[in-house]
């Protein structure tokens, strides 16, 4: 007598294409955390290089987060950075003296469609970390 213990072919394909559809699906949604972090380390970039600016070319460099976009301007470094469409930052201006520093601790928000990231900076050293 002829025992049959094993899955027949078209469960097999079955359950492979259940197992396709889920991992499509949670791979998805990995993908935008890839993008933010990006997205920070452009601004991070930015923001490192404007007071770079302030301190090399011992000038004020002005710092104008605006809703989609932001926009540094002294006199030697004039730099305007859009935003994707699913990112924003809450409105605010600061800028960096000759030294590097800021007069001011800040905390500026950008938000993202799954977080919120805060930079924080310092008062003094014009230094930031990202939360």
């Amino acid at each position: 007598m002829l025992k049959n213990d094993g899955f027949t072919m078209i469960e097999t394909l079955f359950v492979l294409f259940v197992i396709c559809i889920l991992s499509c699906l949670t791979i998805r949604l990995h993908i935008p955390s890839q993008n933010d972090d990006i997205m920070i380390e452009n601004l991070s970039q930015l923001l490192n290089q404007a007071k770079m600016n302030a301190m090399i070319y011992k000038e004020k460099t002005y710092i104008s987060f605006q809703k989609r976009k932001l926009f540094i301007q002294s006199i030697h470094f004039n730099k305007e950075y859009f935003l994707p469409k699913d990112l924003s930052f809450e409105s605010h201006e600061m800028s960096y003296n000759e030294y590097g520093n800021i007069n001011k601790a800040k905390k500026i928000h950008l938000y993202s469609k799954q977080r919120t990231y805060s930079f924080v900076f310092q008062i003094g050293s014009g230094s930031y970390y990202v939360q």
